[in-house]
């Protein structure tokens, strides 16, 4: 006879069968990357995967640790020393020779050969050491602020770097268009000249001609191609990926002017740009290392404590433990002459305020020509589209007017292939300067420190 499962038999069953089916119920995780890349989407994967960021990170970490190690200075440092000794040279009134012990640690008597323990615990706490110790933890803050500066700065790059790939393969992208679209042009100007050939209404000159127009327009396409796949490992370089998960970009190349205010870039510029910033606390550092190199030409005071006990026996028998002693105290120490080093590390210092205060002025001057030369490349940016534009549409019309005049027998192939030239080159020079005027929209950004 069959035993049917039990009541915990029953339990596991149904779990495991609500497990079961509430993972097939679950959806399958979709593959990252699988459709269009947007810029925005371009900027974070660059934020999270890029190497020098990751780098960068590390850096404030260490950073910010090591101010706690510089803080460590104010708490109290508790150690204990063990020693062993075996010779004949322990008299009853000392300790260890050439060990230095508190009084009343004392050793056995006569000249034999013997063991020798000597156990301490030892407290130390430093009392004042005029701003020595908080120079040196605000040079350790001033050195973690520094190092954030430069992660944001990093981010800036790396952000400039993803977005000006990212124009790039578009700006290829769309060169390919227009070289397959001159390709097209060029194939059924070839059909036009053939068909004029064989009827008699042209020379074999014109089929020719059109003939090596779509050789040299075939081979314009191929380089657009070429150009669009070392766009794509430029864009991957610049996201820090190792391999391509996209399908295609989402095209944000056309641009939309927006009304701008140099002198408020240029103040947004010295609140935010990283450089500055970094100069700022660059300076903070200076000053506290100035005071730390003063605080050489003052003593240091410390107070100390310490217990220990002595003897031949096991370190923790009741006959050394009965050989205990412990005292406290303080300790000053003040420099008499130490060569004249803190007189010259006062003057470094000094020299080193002057000298990032003066690279904070230059630096604030070649931010403010760095932001007005991006302002003034995005003007002139924007008038150089309306005019390519101009010229875009001017050359196709006046393809269409040549190709019409071949069409019915008036025009003849080299106007024709001279217009498309024309019309090739200003859809090109119009790409070309949509893509100047994005990348110089993103180095404005960059210019007036544009936080991501």
């Amino acid at each position: 006879m069959s035993r049917k499962p039990g009541g915990v038999h029953r339990v596991l069953i149904i779990f495991t069968a609500v497990a079961l089916i509430g993972t097939m119920a679950q959806p399958a995780p979709a593959q990252e990357g699988n459709g269009r890349l947007t810029m925005q989407q371009a900027i974070d994967i660059a934020l999270k995967e890029h190497p020098s960021l990751k780098e960068s990170k590390e850096k404030v970490a260490a950073a910010q640790y090591q101010i706690g190690a510089t803080r460590a200075a104010y708490l109290p440092q508790f150690t204990y020393t063990g020693n062993f000794f075996w010779g004949n040279a322990f008299p009853a009134t000392s300790g260890a020779p050439g060990i230095s012990g508190p009084p009343g640690l004392g050793g056995v008597s006569g000249g034999q050969t013997t063991d020798f323990y000597i156990n301490r615990f030892s407290l130390t706490q430093l009392i004042y050491d005029f701003g020595k110790t908080p120079g040196q933890i605000d040079q350790s803050r001033a050195s973690f602020h520094q190092s954030r500066e430069d992660y944001s700065g990093n981010r800036q790059k790396v952000v400039l770097d993803a977005r000006t790939a990212y124009y790039a393969n578009l700006a290829a992208q769309r060169a390919v268009k227009v070289e397959q679209e001159n390709v097209a042009q060029n194939q059924t100007l070839l059909k036009q000249a053939q068909g004029f050939y064989n009827v008699g209404l042209r020379a074999k000159i014109d089929v020719t001609k059109a003939e090596a127009n779509l050789y040299d327009a075939e081979a314009g396409l191929i380089r657009a191609k070429n150009a669009v796949d070392l766009a794509r490992v430029t864009l991957l370089n610049a996201l820090g990926l190792k391999t391509w998960p996209f399908k295609d970009l989402e095209d944000v190349l056309d641009v939309t002017p927006a009304p701008l205010s140099l002198p408020d870039l240029k103040t947004q510029a010295l609140q935010k740009r990283p450089e500055i910033l970094r100069n700022r606390y660059q300076q903070d550092f200076n000053e506290a290392a100035f005071n730390v190199a003063r605080a050489g030409y003052f003593p240091t005071l410390t107070s100390l404590a310490a217990y220990g006990w002595s003897g031949t026996d096991a370190p923790f028998s009741s006959t050394t433990l009965e050989n205990r002693s412990w005292w406290i105290g303080a300790g000053l120490t003040l420099p008499v002459f130490d060569g004249l080093l803190t007189y010259h590390n006062v003057r470094v210092a000094r020299s080193n305020i002057q000298a990032t205060l003066a690279g904070g002025e230059v630096l604030r001057q070649d931010v403010g020509k760095e932001v007005e030369q991006a302002y003034l490349d995005l003007k002139s940016g924007w008038e150089l589209i309306r005019a390519t534009k101009k010229a875009m549409e001017s050359a196709r019309e006046n393809f269409r007017l040549a190709q019409g005049r071949y069409q019915v027998g008036v025009g003849s192939i080299i106007e024709v292939t001279d217009a498309q030239v024309q019309l090739s080159r200003a859809e090109l020079r119009y790409v070309q300067a949509l893509y100047d005027y994005k990348v110089n929209e993103a180095r404005l950004d960059k210019a007036i420190g544009k936080a991501f």
